[in-house]
């Protein structure tokens, strides 16, 4: 096991509150009554279903398949019926009497690495740390850029989530099986398992288990958030900072989660497409906190009652860590692919401060670990100049709330931020829309000309109306009178 050599600039140590969790082994879930499947729950357009209301499916059968790229399929976690396919949803009852076909057992070995890809776009696996990119997508970036290094996460940085944790504890071998298959299809001959040091079973178990690994390595990474951000693993792992809008694989390197790891296995090992997954449910206001193996579809409120219900009414409720997860009001949202966690939080875990104006400290700049100028950037949004935001690096902002979680004056730099960037990103598409429809209304004037033109040229080679059939008669005439 190695140390990380390199220490990323920035960074915070919050409160990790892991000691709710961390000592709790995976425990199962007994089935829910229902299931809500989101047919959007990766990076691309909503899959599209392809059963109907009534439908009996069974566990592991496909429900919607992908709709191009970055977009991947949906499978039913348990056996049910289709009660409902509304609101980006399919909706299912689930029976009580669950069939499940036996696994593969497949020797992945014999495959080759765009079967293997195929076999894991089928799955319809994508990041389980949060992101939900498609794996199969990002695994064919190697077939553009060679890939020398894998880098496994196992840092899990956010407070709170210990999942991850565990799996490294209890599915170590799972993690390892998924290694050996994405170096097969990568090409890699290198791999680092970055766990943060906070993490000493996990690091010790994956280090027994890599001992006979010569491509592996097990480092010990420090415990500051967000040392899980793939720039900072990569900076702390491979001593290589990413440039601005370059992507990891333009430098030979990829980087996976662990849990992301477990799904590959499964797949190419055994044939079982994703439809669980294992997350942290805790909080003070939840009764029994712990890591737990859900269905994905399954909703909050059925969560909550098989982890001893609620010990007083959350103040907030979050789907994923405290820092980058989204709050939720509704209890009947559904736990989709990348869900990592649910906070049940109290009031006395919420952070009581009114904004207020800035102070000037330098705390921000400080905590950045992508080296903006967090005030700088905020305050050219609430002008809207978001050219210069731009410009000062807003595309490069993590949304990991670092600043805000230092600022004495409590501005809410990351709500600005998480604003700018969808602007950004919505006068990018409507850009993109006004120059795809300025291309087909020229496409369309060209083709009108081009049409017009041919017309022009088929009339100018035509005889004259009357002409040919007149000097037709006259011939017809002058051959009867020689006859007679």
């Amino acid at each position: 096991m190695l140390k990380a050599q390199i220490r990323p600039q920035g960074g915070i140590h919050p409160d990790s509150h892991k000691q709710l969790t961390a000592q709790q082994d995976i425990r199962t879930l007994e089935m829910p009554r229902r299931l809500i499947l989101p047919l959007k729950q990766h990076a691309g357009a909503p899959a599209l279903p392809v059963v109907k209301v009534g439908d009996e499916v069974s566990a592991e059968q496909l429900l919607a398949r992908g709709n191009g790229r970055f977009s991947v399929p949906i499978h039913a976690p348990l056996a049910g019926t289709v009660t409902a396919i509304d609101g980006g949803t399919i909706q299912l009852k689930v029976s009580q009497e669950q069939t499940l076909q036996p696994p593969l057992h497949r020797d992945a070995s014999l495959l080759e690495p765009m079967a293997m890809m195929d076999l894991i776009e089928a799955a319809g696996i994508v990041g389980m740390g949060g992101a939900m990119f498609p794996t199969a997508d990002k695994l064919r970036l190697a077939l553009k850029h060679p890939i020398d290094t894998l880098i496994i996460n196992g840092s899990e940085c956010e407070p709170y989530l210990t999942c991850d944790d565990r799996l490294m504890q209890e599915q170590g071998e799972q993690i390892l099986g998924g290694i050996r298959y994405l170096m097969r299809i990568t090409g890699a001959t290198a791999v680092f398992i970055g766990i943060e040091e906070n993490k000493p079973e996990a690091l010790q178990h994956m280090d027994e288990l890599c001992a006979d690994e010569p491509a592996m390595e097990v480092v010990a990474l420090p415990a500051l958030y967000p040392m899980g951000s793939e720039k900072q693993l990569i900076q702390a792992l491979c001593g290589r900072e990413v440039p601005s809008g370059k992507l990891s694989a333009e430098m030979g390197i990829l980087v996976n989660n662990v849990a992301t790891c477990i799904a590959v296995f499964n797949a190419l090992r055994f044939g079982r497409p994703l439809t669980h997954r294992v997350l942290t449910v805790t909080g003070e206001a939840i009764e029994q906190p712990g890591n737990v193996l859900v269905p994905i579809g399954m909703p909050l409120s059925e969560i909550i009652n098989q982890c001893g219900g609620l010990k007083s009414t959350p103040a907030r409720m979050v789907f994923g860590g405290p820092m980058m997860g989204k709050a939720v009001t509704d209890l009947h949202a559904p736990v989709t692919k990348g869900t990592s966690g649910i906070l049940l939080l109290t009031e006395a875990e919420l952070p009581r401060r009114h904004a207020s104006a800035c102070v000037r400290c330098g705390r921000c700049v400080a905590a950045c670990p992508m080296h903006l100028t967090p005030l700088q950037l905020a305050t050219d949004i609430r002008n809207d100049k978001l050219d210069k935001a731009s410009e000062c690096g807003l595309s490069d902002c993590l949304l990991c709330g670092s600043c805000a979680y230092v600022c004495p004056a409590a501005i809410p730099l990351t709500d600005y931020f998480d604003w700018g960037k969808q602007q950004l990103n919505r006068e990018r598409l409507a850009k993109q829309k006004a120059e795809a429809t300025r291309a087909a209304s020229e496409a369309r004037r060209a083709r009108l000309a081009q049409e017009a033109a041919e017309r022009a040229a088929a009339k100018a080679a035509k005889p004259a109306r009357g002409e040919g059939r007149g000097e037709g008669r006259r011939s017809s005439r002058r051959t009867t009178q020689e006859a007679s």
